[in-house]
């Protein structure tokens, strides 16, 4: 039997006691055993087989799970931590946004029309209006059950019944990928596990808001010479060109005149009419897939001045989504996937994605995002700030606003540059038009003269 010595009269106990047989009082703690080495994996497999067998082994009551590392074994080859629990919060989401983006990717599944932009911006900013006042998200929802627009009246029901039955209202905006982005997938996800949904909702309704005044400016300007000018070019057209014909033997009589505008109406304008039809519809079909409008975002991502707003405003809600999450103290791994799925951008978030790798090695974030090449000089240099002076999260939030303003200010800028780009080239093809007009007239007036005289 294993015994144990008093500390006061030095009489030999059980070490089942803890009180001394001869002297009464308490003995000390029992000595601490030596524990066994753990055993040395010979090989990668068997390092991998003895974590196995060390999760499946149940653990007496009382005592701690240890992990024995593998001796000779590379980190890298070592057998990886234990999964985020099905029944966590973060481990819920995830898994969720690893579906999400396996499904769906990054990018929307279509492009919408203005009205639907408008009932969102609606939607979107009604609701932030009423989390921001203190409302309960079911109660929230059961106000826009009334207020919101009816197309999206079942929308926050649903949204209602889950908030009551205590699910998160992310698995509704799920169900619909045809009226949701993917990025506003994330986003509120994300808000959800900061608890910061009324800031998300005011960032979906900016968005919204910028892309509605961005696409009636452009659409306004579009429609206007696509309905005025273009049908007054084709009709002129077949005239200028009667022109340019030959004169016939008897002269050009009504009828004549008449058969060859007509032979010209269908010749030349129709098949030109015809053909930007064509291309306004298949531009309409492409918008429509989901691959398209990724080739989109990458392509106009490279853009000079385009590409730099687009570019902008998605490292604009990454900023703001990191800063979001931090705030609540996600841990930066997990907030630098959430906020990278908010970006949104099918150019920008895989580069994005890459550095929450390095940021579980221990890599610093801003030298991991200094590789992306995704931010500009000053915003990474606030980062740096941040992560030194330990406000990393206020800096993400200021850089997040610098962004958004300088990104209001360009697509201004650009909205009446490309304005006056489109009327300067109207004017141009007018004038072309013109001009090519009025020599067809006079050669025609001197075929005219030549042909009395002959």
């Amino acid at each position: 039997m294993r015994m144990q010595q008093c500390p006061h009269c030095g009489a030999e106990n059980s070490i089942k006691r803890t009180k001394c047989y001869q002297c009464q009082r308490e003995l000390g703690a029992p000595a601490a055993q030596p524990e066994e080495a753990p055993p040395v994996a010979d090989s990668r497999w068997g390092a991998l087989e003895m974590s196995r067998r060390a999760q499946q082994r149940p653990l007496r009551p009382g005592s701690q799970p240890v992990s024995t590392p593998a001796a000779g074994v590379p980190a890298a080859a070592r057998a990886p931590g234990p999964p985020p629990q099905a029944g966590s919060p973060f481990g819920k989401l995830r898994a969720g946004l690893r579906r999400e983006r396996r499904a769906r990717g990054y990018v929307p599944a279509r492009r919408r029309s203005l009205l639907y932009v408008r009932r969102m911006t609606a939607f979107f900013r009604q609701f932030q209006s009423l989390s921001k006042a203190g409302f309960p998200i079911a109660q929230a929802c059961r106000e826009l059950e009334r207020a919101a627009p009816a197309q999206l009246r079942g929308v926050a029901r649903e949204m209602r019944l889950e908030a009551e039955a205590g699910k998160p209202i992310s698995t509704v905006l799920e169900r619909y990928p045809g009226l949701f982005y993917p990025w506003h997938l994330g986003l509120v996800r994300a808000a959800e596990a900061a608890g910061t949904l009324p800031e998300a909702f005011d960032q979906i309704a900016h968005a919204y808001e910028v892309e509605w005044e961005t696409r009636t400016a452009l659409l306004w300007r579009i429609t206007f010479y696509g309905c005025f000018g273009i049908p007054m070019i084709l009709l002129s057209l077949p005239g200028i060109l009667l022109m340019t014909l030959p004169i016939p033997k008897d002269g050009w009589t009504i009828p004549t005149v008449i058969q060859a505008l007509q032979h010209l109406l269908l010749t030349v304008s129709l098949p030109i009419g015809a053909g930007l039809i064509g291309l306004v519809v298949l531009w309409q079909i492409l918008g429509a897939m989901a691959w398209f409008l990724a080739l989109q975002q990458r392509i106009v991502v490279r853009l000079p001045v385009i590409g730099a707003i687009s570019r902008a405003t998605a490292m604009e809600r990454y900023l703001a989504t990191f800063g979001l999450l931090l705030q609540a103290g996600v841990p930066i791994a997990d907030s630098a996937e959430l906020a990278a799925l908010a970006a949104g951008n099918a150019y920008l978030t895989p580069r994005l994605l890459r550095v929450v790798g390095e940021l579980r090695e221990g890599v610093p974030l801003t030298q991991a995002l200094m590789v992306t090449g995704a931010l500009d000089e000053d915003t990474m240099h606030l980062m740096a700030t941040g992560e030194v002076s330990g406000a990393l999260p206020e800096m993400l939030s200021r850089a997040a606003t610098i962004l958004r303003q300088e990104t209001d200010q360009k697509r201004r800028m650009a909205l009446r540059v490309a304005g006056i780009l489109m009327g300067v080239l109207w004017l141009v093809g007018a004038g072309a038009l013109v001009l090519f007009g009025v020599r067809t007239y006079f050669d025609f007036v001197f075929r005219i003269v030549d042909w009395f005289t002959q």
